[in-house]
């Protein structure tokens, strides 16, 4: 059964009609007045036709419409459901399977199987006879799945491993599971639980308090049951450290802004073997300096040397960093070939009598009206291809300390040196790297906007970055007692410690899976470094076991 519109439609094609030729304006205006009469007189005959089946009819064309694309496989179904309960079973058993506690793990025939019986029993149905079409209502379940299921997005997910991603992205192609969709779904209701929210209409803020302890919590959001009930599927068998991660995840950044726990908490999971699949982040290769010892569980088979000629004196070790330096501003090394050109014979035969180092360290020269960066890499260049026989050699350059204004600056000692030299290594394809000496970078006090500034512009780099030198940090931590982002103020009932922003700020600036050296170049006792460790640790760095690489 047409409608009048749909019937006119049909006319109009067949006779051929085109309203727009307005030559035939009249004509077509009593042609299209003659189907209406036509469709009411004739076509919608009262006697043939029960206005009740009718209104079905027009039913079942607007639902099979709206699901065509949507239930392909179901719609044949659906539509035979309507006509005889007069009920959308597609509405009614979606917004069932909706509220089912691990719908979003649904990937199997068992799956959708046990969904429908459970949905049979249920009582809004039970007794309708709603089982007798069982098999069309698993194919149904398994159709409203799939088409709900989207594919994982990690917008928001920028400090997570990427081998974590790598698995949630691989259990979607293989079982259409969206993970990440179901650990929101789940935190989501520790939100409504354990968030409370207020309002201070005096100050016109709203205040998000949290009431949940997840820092060192041995069976965080209730892992242990999530997993029993659901390890028997094959994507999460085995992976329980991992589903706790990424609900971990979601919580401290999405939800209580606890951003200050992510860096010890993965390290802690690696360390425990809590995840498989998961690294280290701010991982560093510890190096000995001045053979001051590290604490006992930091293993350390690297030590830290510095020449200004080119001779080693003594055996350097199985491993070692080699700093090419040289004497106050004495930089002729960088300003005359011939120089170059011995300290770079003496290298070779120090290379010869023990072994090659790891990395070279290059101190950067002094800029002057008659020597910049151009001189520098027609040196740098003589300096890196009579080293390319030792293939597993690094070559870096390291920052200098931001020297007076009266005095000649060095080629790199601000962010913006680092950057520039960054841009023409890259552009000339040459092989050098960078360390970061931190104290020398942050020798003056920055804090808030200008320290987040130039920790921001680094970390566009932090690839390219091999290792660091720190000696110490102070002001590590205090107790946090709110956190204020946006029009919202977060607290914790739980003292809970914030880093410095300094702490902070180098711990969020090397957040990835790289393992780099570290040299507490500046270290002068034991005790200290000691401490530093101590202080790193409880930072979110960890430091690497000698198997590991650290480039």
């Amino acid at each position: 059964m047409l409608t009048v519109e749909q019937y006119i439609l049909q006319m109009k094609k067949k006779d051929k009609i085109d309203e727009f030729n307005f030559q035939n304006h009249a004509e077509n205006m009593t042609t299209v007045i003659k189907y209406v009469m036509d469709y009411f007189n004739n076509y919608l005959n009262p006697e043939a036709y029960d206005y009740e089946n009718i209104k079905v009819e027009q039913t079942l064309l607007k639902i099979s419409e709206e699901i065509g694309n949507s239930y392909p496989k179901s719609k044949d179904f659906i539509l035979r459901y309507y006509k005889e309960y007069k009920s959308r079973i597609d509405r009614t058993l979606k917004k069932y399977i909706s509220d089912l506690r691990y719908y979003e793990l649904f990937y199997c025939e068992e799956d959708y199987e046990n969904a429908v019986n459970s949905f049979c029993n249920s009582p809004k149905v039970k007794g309708t006879g709603v089982e007798n079409y069982k098999d069309d209502l698993v194919l149904l379940v398994q159709e409203i799945k799939d088409n709900e299921t989207e594919k994982p997005s990690f917008s928001s997910y920028i400090y997570l491993d990427d081998l974590l991603i790598g698995w949630v992205k691989s259990i979607y192609i293989e079982y259409k599971v969206n993970v990440v969709r179901f650990v929101e779904d789940y935190m989501w209701k520790y939100n409504e639980r354990y968030i409370e929210r207020k309002y201070d209409s005096k100050s016109e803020t709203h205040y998000r308090i949290n009431r949940y302890n997840h820092r060192y919590n041995n069976n965080p959001f209730s892992i242990d049951e999530v997993y029993q009930e659901n390890c028997n599927r094959p994507f999460i068998e085995g992976k329980k450290g991992e589903l706790e991660m990424l609900m971990m995840y979601n919580w401290i950044f999405d939800n209580v802004e606890d951003s200050d726990y992510w860096s010890e908490y993965v390290n802690l999971c690696v360390s425990t073997g809590r995840v498989k699949i998961v690294k280290n982040i701010n991982a560093l290769f510890p190096v000995k300096v001045k053979d001051i010892a590290y604490p006992p569980d930091v293993q350390c088979s690297k030590s830290f040397i510095e020449t200004y000629n080119g001779f080693i004196n003594n055996d350097p070790g199985t491993s070692y960093i080699l700093r090419l330096s040289y004497n106050k501003d004495n930089d002729i090394i960088w300003k005359d070939e011939k120089e170059l050109s011995n300290v770079i014979i003496n290298l070779h035969e120090a290379f010869s009598k023990y072994r090659p180092p790891a990395v070279i360290e290059i101190f950067p020269p002094i800029v002057s009206n008659n020597y910049g960066e151009e001189d520098f890499f027609q040196k740098y260049n003589i300096l890196e291809k009579a080293m390319k026989k030792y293939t597993d050699l690094k070559i870096v350059m390291i920052n200098a300390p931001e020297r007076h204004y009266s005095k000649p600056k060095y080629l790199m000692q601000t962010v913006e040196d680092i950057l520039n030299i960054r841009k023409t290594v890259k552009e000339r394809k040459y092989h050098m790297k960078l360390v970061i000496d931190i104290p020398s970078l942050f020798k003056k006090k920055c804090y808030g906007h200008e320290l987040e500034e130039k920790l921001d512009k680094l970390s566009e780099i932090r690839n390219c970055i091999l290792g660091i030198h720190l000696s110490n940090i102070h002001d590590v931590y205090s107790i946090f007692s709110e956190i204020r982002k946006e029009d919202d103020v977060y607290l914790n009932t739980y003292g809970y410690h914030k880093y410095s922003d300094f702490l902070g700020g180098i711990s969020a600036l090397f957040n990835d899976n790289i393992c780099r050296y570290f040299v507490p170049e500046s270290i002068v006792s034991r005790e200290d470094l000691e401490e530093l460790v101590d202080v790193l640790l409880r930072g979110g760095f960890s430091f690497c076991v000698e198997e590991q690489k650290y480039v």
